[in-house]
């Protein structure tokens, strides 16, 4: 009888990051928590991941728990003490079940309405593709070293000659001479003339 023992790696997601968000997160919580001491991670470990489960995320408004058990967290202390809200607690009942669907699609809801909001902010510093030869500013990548953090960041005018691409542009000098190489729309802006 031959028993193969196969060892997998654990594939997180990669689609929305959700993994990768929370482990940068609990990583963060260690590397602050203990400072200098970093070979106590093991035994420290359970006080972030606590931590990292109870704390009140902005785009959801609700903590990772109270998602996952439609309740808010007790610490442990309090369970020794009996109180109203332990001793009323029933996880069987129907309409805790459906307070936490309706917890969740609220969460929804904001993390939406969030995200929506990011990409609103997003979307305003971008250059729309359809401003052909209307004037705008690139960016310096190297400024004058003489100016040090006082210089420029940013250069111009220049004209939009081409439409490449989604948000990527061919630029001209005023003089309608060409400039080299494609432009991103994130290293471009709007041109305001100045009074």
């Amino acid at each position: 009888m031959g028993i193969i023992a196969r060892f997998a790696s654990v594939a997180y997601p990669h689609g929305n990051g959700q993994a990768e968000a929370a482990n940068k997160s609990i990583l963060h919580g260690l590397h602050t928590f203990l400072g200098e001491a970093k070979d106590n991670w093991t035994e420290e470990l359970h006080t972030v991941l606590w931590a990292h489960r109870t704390t009140f995320k902005v785009a959801t408004g609700e903590t990772p728990f109270a998602l996952t058990y439609g309740s808010d967290a007790v610490i442990p202390i309090k369970t020794t003490v009996p109180t109203y809200r332990i001793t009323m607690f029933n996880e069987a009942r129907p309409t805790e079940l459906d307070l936490i669907n309706e917890r969740r699609k609220l969460a929804a809801i904001k993390l939406a309405a969030t995200k929506a909001q990011v990409a609103r902010y997003y979307n305003a510093k971008l250059v729309p593709h359809n401003i052909k030869a209307r004037k705008v500013l690139r960016r310096n990548f190297y400024p004058d070293a003489k100016h040090g953090k006082l210089a420029s960041t940013w250069e111009g005018p220049y004209l939009i000659r081409e439409v490449v691409g989604a948000n990527t542009f061919k630029l001209s000098a005023l003089s309608k001479e060409p400039i080299p190489r494609t432009w991103n729309a994130l290293n471009m802006r709007k041109y305001h003339r100045s009074s």
